[in-house]
């Protein structure tokens, strides 16, 4: 079994800034979509620090032979730790941007990475970013958003289709950036040969159903191919934000990205 990505990402139909990047990095395993927040480009700067920083990071630690720079949490494996401290250090390296930049006060980023070891994925999440894991049985959110529609779905307050309508979907209770204490979400997962990974920002969620999404994939001739098509159709569907996604894939070695 091999990996197999690709990645893309398009401005969408109404901003006029891009502010998500991507990250798709074979040789770390590394896998990343980050959506800033702030607007006037801003956004796109938090974003961008996110990448540099996990990026920089998760190559740092590739050994474990070196000072970790933050609490290490017993609790979760070492690539866990590893994504953990990444996220947590480009928190900090927005905010000191701030300091240094006050006319950037109001930029953050939501991020969902994942690492990739042959068939164990790392998952770290915060903001309303998400992943999801597509196979030719179906296909499941593997991120909660960190979001008040997430929460109030949780408590059995709102249905997930309410919620998808909710004029406070966009609403996020965690950022990097925003100053506060924050949860990021870790998880392992273990994943089989036709198995597909999406990492994407809102602009796709928010745009194209769930069920929309697994049949484009799975009708696809190729990653590349479906994250064109993903990107096409949340354009269609209004391209009310930028939409960035980031597929991997679990093939046999005589399969083709």
């Amino acid at each position: 079994m091999r990996v197999v990505a690709a990645g893309l990402s398009d401005v969408g139909c109404i901003r006029k800034h891009n502010e998500d990047n991507l990250l798709v990095d074979m040789e770390l395993g590394l896998f990343l979509v980050a959506d800033g927040l702030g607007g006037h480009a801003a956004g796109e700067v938090a974003s961008r620090i996110v990448v540099e920083k996990v990026e920089e990071f998760i190559a740092q630690t590739a050994e474990r032979d070196r000072t970790w720079p933050l609490d290490y949490d017993a609790r979760i494996p070492y690539d866990g730790n590893r994504l953990k401290a990444a996220l947590l250090l480009s928190d900090q390296a927005i905010l000191d941007d701030i300091r240094e930049n006050p006319e950037r006060e109001s930029m953050g980023s939501t991020v969902v990475a994942c690492l990739v070891k042959g068939d164990c994925v790392t998952m770290a999440h915060v903001g309303d970013s998400r992943a999801y894991l597509l196979n030719p049985d179906g296909i499941r959110q593997i991120t909660r958003d960190h979001s008040w529609v997430a929460d109030q779905v949780a408590n059995g307050i709102l249905t997930a289709e309410e919620a998808r309508k909710h004029p406070f979907r966009n609403v996020i209770t965690q950022a990097l950036g925003n100053g506060g204490e924050l949860d990021v979400s870790i998880q392992e997962l273990q994943v089989k040969e036709l198995d597909r990974l999406l990492l994407c920002s809102d602009g796709l969620s928010g745009m194209v159903p769930d069920e929309e999404i697994w049949k484009i994939v799975q009708n696809s001739d190729s990653l590349a191919i479906a994250a064109e098509k993903l990107v096409k159709k949340a354009l269609e569907n209004g391209g009310e934000d930028n939409v960035t996604v980031v597929l991997v894939g679990f093939e046999l070695d005589n399969i083709l990205a």
